[in-house]
């Protein structure tokens, strides 16, 4: 679910990066860090699968893999949004 709403938001920005007046080097660098998010969310899936499919009891070794597999996704997030502010400032001023 959290992969096709990523999918959905890569979309649009990459709507947004050809109809902004770009250089090739912003547009890449911001649709690379959407491919670089989906990625992410990728690895984080594998990661919640691996460890549902070992057991279903509650482990903490096994709650702190899946934290940080979110938390992966959540920086790249994060790193993206600051390329988008900082080229989009950079249009602005």
């Amino acid at each position: 679910k959290s992969l096709a709403q990523w999918i959905v938001a890569n979309a649009g920005f990459a709507l947004l990066a050809f109809a902004l007046p770009l250089t090739a080097g912003e547009r890449g660098i911001v649709l690379m860090g959407g491919i670089m998010v989906l990625a992410m969310e990728c690895v984080n899936t594998a990661i919640e699968r691996v460890v549902d499919d070992i057991g279903l009891q509650k482990r903490d070794l096994a709650q702190h893999a899946k934290d940080c597999g979110s938390a992966a996704v959540a920086v790249t997030a994060v790193a993206v949004g600051v390329a988008w502010i900082c080229i989009l400032g950079g249009l602005l001023i």
